[in-house]
């Protein structure tokens, strides 16, 4: 399945060898924010691309990690890929996830 989300924003971190990608989805709806080591995949501002947090499926990039915070109170997830943080936030949660549970990122790049 997976959301359709567009490129806002690739920044480098100040500290670390990383960059941190901004996403927002198709209908505005959803944020996420990943921190990928630099030039893993090719990411330009303005890409679309489909993202899914779920079981192990093929995609432009995938990475495993662990689901530390679900709050529906303050409608965010976050989600470790070893160190690599993902944080999402949304109005209603796109995903069935609970704390400590295993989950792939499945991001494709969309032409």
């Amino acid at each position: 399945m997976g959301i359709e989300a567009t490129l806002e924003a690739l920044e480098r971190d100040p500290v670390f060898d990383i960059e941190v990608a901004k996403f927002k989805s198709k209908d505005g709806s959803i944020v996420f924010s990943l921190e990928l080591p630099k030039d893993l995949i090719n990411l330009k501002k303005g890409s679309k691309v489909l993202i899914d947090l779920g079981e192990e499926a093929d995609g432009d990039l995938v990475m495993k990690g662990i689901v530390y915070k679900v709050d529906e109170g303050e409608k965010k997830i976050e989600v470790s890929f070893h160190g690599l943080w993902m944080r999402v936030s949304y109005r209603r949660n796109p995903f069935d996830l609970e704390e400590g549970k295993e989950v792939y990122l499945v991001m494709k790049l969309l032409k």
